[in-house]
């Protein structure tokens, strides 16, 4: 047999894709030529990547990435691949292997005649496959149809691809059972393709049906409103944006009940409605709104369930007792400091994608972190599985999650019994902190004695006190650094005045990342500035940070990473360290030094 023979043989046309698995063995033994059976080995290999279809193109990429290592990529394909690719008689294959060959011969060598090529191969394999009950993964072939024929300049063929969208909508007239419509639709408007009256009266049945979801009626609502700019009609755009504002609150108002998920739900809708009203010059409807949002919000905390863990620390605390039996208060002081894991960046990234491989399906979905008066103060979308460092913005902002979980725990368990430890062993007094930052060339001139005293009230315990006065102090003690390193730490207004840069711009300066330690500067950027982190200089700033907050884990882990970054640079912190074998040695705590004893789970 020869090779097309074959292939129309083993090649089960589906929406599913292509598979690797269609190449078995007993059909390559089949074909009489060498030739041929280089041509299969090689398509078994095209067929098995995985594609990613989106409104800007194509991604061909392995099917499985594992552990450093990878199954077939499409940079694996030889010049000589190529070559005998474009000898391959198209018309001959299965229509969704030719669509494959084709589009690769297009995107990755730019083959003119194969792109129109690969264009009707995607169209036929979409009215093959396409069912009103299973449509799911097919709606990707007539996109990627449509996106070229117009990237080619094929206007009969785009027109073919769109025509065929619009009958599927005009026959369907939205009374489809889930989302097939509402997803026709947006193919159309993206191509502002057919008749608009026609598609706003489908989109209008949509809205209309008492048995349709929120979900499927808030789409038709925001569909009619890029119907509507389509055909550029503002006043009509506005009054579907207040129409939709009003479904907001009317399905808020509606599925309020007595439980969370009912509440954090209401609450997204009212979010929404708030922002329609305001961008549509409604700013009083938006601030009634917002009003009603606030009262839900202090309900959402009383409706949350705690999970309340038992914890027994008393190996830590047996082994802080021994750490620190016999020391003075500066040497107390830096034994504590050696508790401080200061966290590097790289390890901690390891701990986020460690979580996502343990616990993929929880990291589906993104995690909205509310403060005690029920507002959502930082969405953290999730990340993409397949690839956690595709977006390195949203990937920082999930280590910076993961560090605080860290910092948290250390505090709260940790350095608070080592706290408490100090002020039973020592009675000290303010200057007894001298030896942290006399002559210390970190510490701003003059500021000595300030960070002097901020330390001596977390010492004490007064952590309220305390943190507000060290938590500046330290975005001081930065900003110097960078000064000092030829930064430039102030901007020049269009006036021609000057100000200070914000903290995150002070992190981010070259010259700063240039002379300091990047991992440290990452972890007190996390600590003082980042909504994903502790925040704490912005709580500070803004007087949210409450007596009960200033004496968490993350702030009393802050406090201790401000002590464990003053002796890196004090002179008598060396001196003292020299004298003492004992401060030498490195500390190392059990792995089982915390235990969880049992969960209950119960309302605030």
């Amino acid at each position: 047999m020869n090779i097309y023979d074959v292939l129309n043989e083993i090649i089960i046309v589906k929406k599913r894709g292509l598979s690797s698995k269609f190449y078995i063995d007993e059909a390559r033994d089949k074909l009489e030529l060498e030739d041929d059976k280089r041509l299969f080995d090689l398509l078994r290999n095209i067929s098995s990547l995985g594609t990613e279809i989106s409104k800007d193109g194509i991604e061909f990429h392995p099917y499985i990435r594992w552990e450093g290592h990878r199954t077939f990529a499409i940079e694996d394909i030889s010049e000589e691949d190529y070559v005998l690719l474009s000898e391959v008689e198209l018309d001959k294959v299965p229509s969704n292997l030719r669509a494959r060959i084709a589009d690769i011969l297009w995107t990755q060598k730019k083959v003119y005649k194969s792109a129109e090529v690969a264009a009707k191969a995607y169209l036929e394999v979409f009215n093959k496959v396409f069912s009103d009950d299973d449509w799911v993964g097919s709606l990707d072939l007539i996109n990627r149809a449509i996106y070229i024929s117009a990237q080619v300049g094929k206007q009969e063929l785009y027109d073919e691809c769109c025509q065929t969208i619009y009958n599927h909508v005009i026959r369907l007239n939205g009374r489809d059972e889930y989302f097939l419509s509402i997803h026709l639709i947006e193919i159309l408007l993206q191509q502002k393709f057919g008749d608009m009256d026609k598609i706003l009266q489908i989109l209008n049945e949509i809205v209309n049906d008492d048995k349709a979801s929120e979900h499927k009626i808030e789409s038709a609502y925001e569909l009619r409103i890029k119907c509507l700019g389509i055909k550029k009609d503002r006043k009509a755009v506005k009054e579907a944006n207040m129409k939709l504002a009003a479904y907001y609150v009317e399905t808020a108002e509606k599925i309020l009940n007595n439980n969370i998920q009912g509440a954090m739900k209401a609450e997204i809708y009212f979010r929404k409605a708030i922002m329609i009203y305001r961008n549509n010059g409604e700013a009083g409807k938006g601030e009634e709104v917002h009003r009603r949002l606030v009262e839900i919000q202090k309900q959402i905390p009383k409706l949350m369930h705690v999970h309340t863990t038992s914890v027994d620390v008393s190996k830590i605390n047996a082994s802080i007792q021994l750490f620190m039996e016999g020391l003075s208060f500066s040497e107390s002081i830096i034994r504590f400091t050696q508790l401080v894991a200061f966290y590097k960046k790289n390890d901690v990234k390891r701990q986020v994608f460690e979580d996502i491989a343990e616990h993929p399906l929880s990291h589906l979905f993104g995690v909205n972190i509310v403060n005690e008066s029920g507002q959502t103060v930082l969405t953290l979308p999730p990340l993409d599985i397949q690839n956690p460092e595709k977006d390195q913005e949203l990937l920082d902002m999930h280590i910076f999650h993961k560090m605080l979980e860290n910092q948290t725990i250390a505090g709260n368990f940790m350095l608070h019994y080592a706290l408490f430890r100090i002020r039973e062993l020592h009675n000290f007094k303010l200057e007894d902190l001298d030896f942290l930052v006399i002559d210390n060339p970190i510490i701003p001139k003059g500021r000595e004695r300030i960070f002097c005293s901020a330390l001596h009230m977390i010492l004490r315990g007064q952590y309220y006190e305390g943190i507000h006065i060290l938590a500046p102090q330290v975005e001081n003690l930065f900003r110097n650094i960078a000064k000092v390193a030829g930064g430039l730490t102030v901007t020049l207004e269009n006036d021609g005045t000057s100000k200070e840069k914000v903290l995150s711009s002070i992190f981010d300066l070259p010259e700063l990342m240039d002379c300091y330690d990047n991992d440290i500067l990452f972890l007190f950027k996390g600590l003082l500035n980042e909504r994903a982190g502790a925040n704490i200089r912005n709580d500070v700033a803004h007087g949210i940070l409450d007596e009960k907050s200033a004496s968490s884990g993350a702030c009393i882990y802050f406090a201790g990473a401000v002590m464990r970054l003053l002796t890196y640079t004090s002179p008598r912190c060396y001196e003292i360290i020299r004298n003492n074998r004992e401060l030498r040695m490195n500390i190392k705590l059990e792995d089982d030094a915390i235990e969880i004893k049992q969960m209950v789970e119960s309302n605030l």
